[in-house]
């Protein structure tokens, strides 16, 4: 029997942004940056892997740690490692590229390489120039910044990444607004063949290219699928995936539209950033297909902060011209499907989060009001993976919800899990966060966590469901369950 997959689609305490997934054999793989649910900074973590069946979506299992800090002999103050990618070389073996930005010779680009898909990779070296001389944002071919991989079959692999900053300054150097590029590498996986080249344009190169207004910022990532290559990338925007496609691994390169916003921003009624569902921050991603049926995973923010990124992942639709239209964030995700009622979800499975005045933006040393919710997470005892992940600070006029349940018909009570006190209670309403109240459930006091139910009206069919907060004080939501 399959499992129930849901976003995130990996477990409420862990924070792997940047997710590239990968299908190795009958498994996908997921490799990212690894952050911290507390963390001050990106990705302060060693890289982990995830693998799930490629005929079941919802049983990840934790492959272990696949390359530490101290695996690189050049990161002697062990800093954080930036957004990875794996690719399989002509060879068989696979190889894990990444970059480290707090270097003296600033962002570099290196590669390790393993045997196994989810292995212990073993450091091979620094990409390097034609000459052998190290690459470096110096070398006068953009940033080294978030490396993507394509393999050639007849060996070495296309090299894509670079960043499209609108200025230089203060750590960012020239070549962080110089756009995307794209090389290959030799045989050896971290040679260059022949010199880079322009791909994507930044800021400062987008006029009359097509990409105005979703200018490369980011975020590197390649895929072949139907004699087609798609470049995907975090745009200008900074919330948005982007898609491009090429004739060739090299280009050129033709816009083509926004895959996925991590607060639905640009779909319909929600056109602009005070309309989004969920908190604004960067994104990172990739596409995958998998039996038959093709993805973006991409990132959202938890926490109150920039810094606790979590992956998610929905289906996307390729029509037979290529082209792909852009996607709701959901709940279910690689479920494919609405989630069945009569089990418990957590609440931090919710696609739609506001408060008062709506979402924010993560930018900079940005300050969260009290009145505004975040998904959060609370440690039994110290034990990581027994954290209770949960919806904090549901206040008047604060919303949480969720994308979509599959109601039979045959439920009648809504049951939470909830703590604190909200004078008015929550407002259950179906397919709006506006629509009309179906059920109000009363909160109650206290500190502890507690279960709160409510008699529902019968409802059938697939609805997205919503929870409106009113009245003084605030509540804390941890599971929520149709019964």
């Amino acid at each position: 029997m399959k499992h129930i997959a849901v976003n995130p689609y990996l477990p409420g305490w862990e924070y792997i942004p940047d997710g590239e997934p990968h299908v190795f054999g009958d498994r996908v793989y997921v490799y990212g940056s690894h952050d911290a649910p507390e963390g001050t900074a990106y990705c302060p973590g060693d890289y982990v892997c995830w693998s799930a069946p490629v005929d079941d979506l919802g049983a990840w299992t934790f492959e272990g740690v696949v390359w530490r800090k101290c695996d690189d002999p050049e990161n002697a103050d062990l800093a954080g490692y930036g957004a990875s990618d794996v690719c399989e070389g002509a060879d068989g073996r696979f190889y894990l590229f990444y970059f480290r930005m707090l270097t003296p010779e600033g962002p570099i680009m290196s590669v390790a390489a393993c045997d196994e898909p989810a292995g212990r990779y073993r450091y091979v070296g620094p990409i390097c120039l034609p000459s052998g001389e190290k690459f470096t944002g110096d070398s006068g071919f953009g940033m080294p910044f978030d490396p993507a991989a394509l393999p050639c079959d007849d060996g070495g692999c296309w090299l894509y990444y670079g960043f499209g900053a609108k200025k230089a300054g203060g750590r960012l150097p020239v070549s962080a607004t110089e756009g995307s590029f794209v090389v290959r590498l030799g045989d050896d996986m971290h040679t260059m063949a022949e010199e880079p080249r322009r791909l994507a344009p930044g800021y400062l190169q987008a006029d009359g290219t097509g990409f105005e207004g979703h200018s490369f910022f980011e975020a590197s990532s390649i895929r072949e699928l139907d004699g087609r290559y798609y470049f995907v990338y975090s745009s200008e925007v900074g919330h948005e995936l982007c898609w491009a496609t090429m004739p060739e691994p090299w280009g050129p390169v033709s816009y083509g539209g926004v895959l996925v916003s991590n607060g639905d921003v640009g779909l319909p009624g929600h056109e602009d950033e005070a309309d989004a569902v969920m908190d604004l921050g960067n994104n990172h991603g990739g596409m995958a297909r998998i039996a038959g049926i093709d993805y973006i995973f991409y990132h959202r923010h938890t926490h109150g902060a920039q810094h606790a990124r979590q992956g998610c992942a929905e289906r996307i639709h390729i029509d037979e011209n290529g082209s792909i239209e852009q996607v709701e964030i959901t709940s279910c995700g690689l479920n494919c499907g609405a989630l069945p009622c009569g089990r418990v979800y957590a609440a931090s499975t919710c696609c739609h989060l506001v408060g008062p005045v709506g979402a924010v933006h993560y930018r900079g040393d940005l300050q969260i009001s009290a009145q505004h919710p975040v998904v959060t997470q609370e440690v039994d005892a110290g034990c990581v993976t027994s954290a209770r992940t949960y919806v904090a600070n549901l206040c008047d006029g604060a919303s949480v919800g969720w994308k979509y349940f599959a109601f039979t018909g045959n439920e009648d009570q809504v049951t939470l899990e909830v703590r604190g006190a909200l004078a008015g209670g929550l407002s259950l309403r179906l397919d709006s966060p506006d629509g009309t109240e179906v059920v109000g459930i009363e909160v109650g006091e206290g500190d502890a966590w507690r279960e709160v139910c409510a008699a529902m009206p019968a409802v059938q069919g697939d609805h997205a469901v919503y929870l409106v907060a009113r009245g003084d004080g605030s509540a804390d939501l941890s599971t929520i369950l149709f019964s």
